[in-house]
């Protein structure tokens, strides 16, 4: 059966007391995301068919539209295996802390069912308020006949909740010209939070599929900043002040079972640290500093064991600069960087793809809008200028320049797979002249190793001039490797001019070798084939990891063609578990080379070399010629070339259709052909497995199949300055149900666009399932949201006159059934 992914990679924006609906909104997410691991993990593909949620998940947590999530699942599961899950998390302020806490739930399939209560309890200002800063009976009398003298004029229109009158009053009279909010109770109320959601248990438990990586990418603000060189012509070198910072972990865990993760017990302090910061709006919080939480973690006698690497890993470049992490002070990162769309780009690129990919970008903004700028009308007064070019405009500022950069990445993915099929017939011509018709009947992988190589010289012959291009950029790219490594392991190259000057004496090296071919035209048009005796065949033979990733990812993906092909109804028959079986093979091929080279390079030998290299700031030839030769038997590729051969030596044996075997191993053999067509269109860039990625939005103004009006007709969290549910719990109850009503809907759209054709094969209602889903949160939460039964009467009586009546509903279908 065909397979596909979709890959979800969240932006999740900034919007202060928001942050309660955008806690519903991840929540959700997170259910879907579980439903779909126990699916396709914990059930087996026999039982998958007749099996419920409840049959597999015996977890003691809360669980309700996980049901309805998997029931989904399993319908478009009749005609395609579609897998959901989270990689890739960005987020700025109130995004920032719900990334956090969602990345922590993802990675090792913890629950966050403890955070409800947080966030209705504890997001309050008298919560977040030091006992000692708050107004007592007598403190500012002289406010109260002002405060409550002005309420009837224009305060209701504003605080239309009575609790939200009472505690602004208590706000205004408490402690002025300092931060009002507490930064160690905010610390010590996400240090909870993070620990309440337990350990994962089994140990190895995640809700990220083995050999994939999520990342998470917090941005903050350096109140400071830090100084940087910035590379110029005249003058050669200019200093500037940095405050922008993103702070980074992930989770990987290995086939061999082995994790790596910054989202254990170990490393919560660093994972509330970066919450904390990224969410320290200025003014109401005091900035974060590394002191605040080891405190906290003092007082509360924990220990911070990864407290060195924390701040090694994520302060590089202010520490290059002379600066010390422990002294800077940080603010909200929405100030510089509200929508983290580049980061979550940049993240996602070059990511292993062992399947068909759905990549979506998936914002969350809880107020598209942007809240109180009008276009047009009055000039603005002298506050409202002040305000707005400090805070409003710079926070809703539009995504524009991120989003068109990613429409031309997908055009360029689009035209790729255009060049890829106009050129096949053509490159079957070229490979069946290669093959004789030996490959077909008994390969070994001596004749699969011939047949590359011949395959390699075919292709350099018939490109002509084209392939000096070709091979120029082919060298180039895995100088740039090189590079790469020698700057990440040495540890000294800390701007953009270190760089530079690194590239330059690689390239310089390079040519001083003869690693870059002179001349080649001229000798294919002698009829000279590549030699492995020329400099430039025997470097890439030895460091060429890229074109290798390259190949097997292509005929991963001419194997996903063929399942698509065959879903579609061609008239080939074939056995599917053989297909998964070679599948699986070439997944384990790329993760060798991908996560063994990886290994291999960062070995304590090669990081010893890469610090000799650059200690001085100068990399002298004869220190490279010391490192590639110290790295080449380590990478041993050509031995993993053969590794490769003997797989696809194994696909003769499999029960599979000779066609089905013919283009697979024409895929394997022929690639050259295509790789000297498509490399500069790419740029060497990794395109993951050439995949397009498409943007969706989670945001009241989207989910419209309860109540239309967007955050205005839904959202109170948005009055006061984005600032109103922290002062009601009434507002805190009504955007967080919210927040997971709105996602429900969202999430629907975006599985059931991912798989148009097999929700259509289903007939599964998606009317009928958003309503299902609506009821069963509402029936979910309403023991625990006690200050919002109006809002419950509501949406009860708006979900039956859109989608019927649930008990004919049940009565339709049973008879139906019957």
């Amino acid at each position: 059966m065909k397979e596909k992914e979709l890959r979800l990679a969240l932006v999740c924006y900034g919007g202060v007391s928001l942050a309660v609906y955008m806690h519903g909104v991840t929540k959700e997410i997170l259910k879907l995301v579980r439903a779909s691991r126990v699916y396709h993990h914990d059930l087996a593909r026999s039982h998958q068919a007749s099996a419920t949620y409840l049959d597999v998940d015996h977890d003691d947590r809360e669980t309700d539209t996980e049901e309805l999530y998997f029931e989904l699942i399993q319908a478009i599961g009749q005609s395609l295996e579609l897998r959901v899950f989270v990689d890739t998390i960005a987020g700025a302020s109130a995004g920032g802390i719900n990334g956090v806490l969602l990345a922590r739930a993802l990675a090792h399939d913890l629950p966050m069912d403890s955070h409800r209560k947080m966030w209705l309890e504890q997001a309050d200002i008298v919560a977040l308020m030091d006992e000692k800063h708050l107004a007592g009976k007598w403190d500012k009398l002289f406010m109260k006949p002002i405060f409550w003298g002005l309420t009837d004029k224009w305060l209701s229109r504003y605080a239309p909740d009575i609790e939200m009158r009472q505690k602004l009053q208590l706000f205004t009279r408490s402690r002025w010209f300092q931060p009002p909010f507490s930064g160690a109770i905010m610390s010590g109320m996400l240090l909870d939070a993070c620990l309440s959601m337990g350990e994962a248990a089994p140990a190895n438990a995640s809700l990220l599929p083995t050999g994939h990586r999520l990342d998470l990418i917090v941005s903050v603000t350096d109140f400071h900043g830090y100084s940087q060189h910035i590379p110029l012509h005249d003058p050669v070198s200019i200093r500037e002040r940095e405050h922008r910072h993103i702070l980074k972990f992930s989770y990987f865990q290995h086939p061999s079972g082995a994790i790596d993760s910054d989202f254990d017990r170990e490393h919560v302090p660093g994972l509330v640290f970066a919450a904390r910061a990224t969410s320290s709006f200025p003014g109401a919080f005091p900035p974060a500093r590394i002191g605040e939480i080891e405190k906290v973690l003092n007082d509360r006698e924990l220990e911070w064991s990864t407290r060195e690497e924390f701040l090694h890993e994520n302060f590089k470049p202010l520490i290059a600069a002379g600066s010390d992490p422990v002294k800077a002070s940080f603010i909200d990162g929405s100030v510089l960087n509200n929508k983290p769309f580049a980061e979550a780009i940049t993240a996602i690129r070059g990511r292993p793809a062992y399947r068909e990919v759905d990549r979506r970008v998936v914002y969350i903004d809880p107020d598209p809008k942007g809240g109180r700028l009008e276009a047009g009308g009055a000039a603005p007064g002298f506050f409202h200028t002040i305000r707005g070019a400090l805070s409003d405009i710079p926070r809703n500022q539009p995504v524009r320049d991120e989003l068109e950069a990613l429409h031309d990445f997908s055009e360029r993915v689009r035209r790729y797979r255009q060049i890829v099929s106009a050129t096949r017939p053509h490159v079957r011509q070229r490979i069946a002249r290669l093959f004789d018709g030996k490959a077909l009947t008994d390969p070994t992988p001596e004749l699969l190793a011939s047949l590359r190589n011949s395959a390699n010289a075919q292709a350099a012959l018939e490109a002509g001039y084209a392939y000096d291009a070709y091979i120029q950029l082919k060298v180039s790219s895995v100088l740039d490797q090189i590079t790469g490594i020698i700057a990440d392991l040495s540890e000294a190259v800390h701007h953009p001019s270190d760089r530079l000057a690194l590239s330059r004496a690689v390239e310089a090296w390079a040519k001083e070798r003869e690693i870059f071919p002179v001349h080649w035209f001229t000798h294919a048009t002698q009829g000279m084939e590549p030699s492995k005796e020329d400099s430039w065949v025997r470097f890439l033979r030895e460091f060429d990891v890229g074109f290798r990733v390259r190949r097997l990812r292509f005929v991963v993906r001419r194997l996903n063609e063929l399942y698509e092909g065959i879903g579609a109804g061609e008239n080939i028959y074939y056995n599917p578990d053989a297909l998964d079986d070679f599948k699986a093979q070439l997944y384990r091929s790329l993760e060798r080379l991908q996560s063994e080279t990886r290994t291999r390079l960062r070995s304590t030998e090669t990081t010893l070399l890469c610090k000799a290299i650059y200690d001085d700031g100068v990399a002298e030839p004869h220190e490279i010629d010391g490192f590639t030769a110290h790295v080449a038997p380590r990478l041993n590729l050509v031995g993993l070339d053969r590794e490769v051969d003997e797989a696809f030596t194994q696909l003769a044996q499999m029960p599979l259709p000779a066609e089905v075997r013919v283009e697979l191993l024409q895929a394997y053999v022929g690639f050259p052909f295509f790789d000297v067509l498509t490399l500069p269109l790419n740029k060497w860039q990794d395109l993951d497995d050439v995949d397009t990625v498409q943007v969706d939005r989670i945001s009241p103004e989207d989910a419209k199949a309860i109540r239309e009006g967007g955050a205005p007709a839904t959202l109170m969290g948005r009055d006061l300055g984005y600032f109103a549910a922290f002062f009601s719990r009434r507002a805190r109850e009504n955007d967080y149900l919210w927040g997971r009503l709105h996602a429900a809907d969202r999430l629907v759209d975006i599985v059931a666009s991912s798989a148009p054709g097999a929700v259509a094969k289903s007939g599964i209602d998606l009317a009928q399932l958003k309503a299902k889903l609506f009821r069963s949160i509402i029936k979910a939460e309403r023991p625990h949201l006690a200050n919002v039964p109006e809002l419950m009467a509501d949406l009860e009586r708006e979900i039956k006159i859109r989608f019927g009546d649930e008990k004919a509903d049940e009565e339709a279908a049973i008879f139906q059934n019957a």
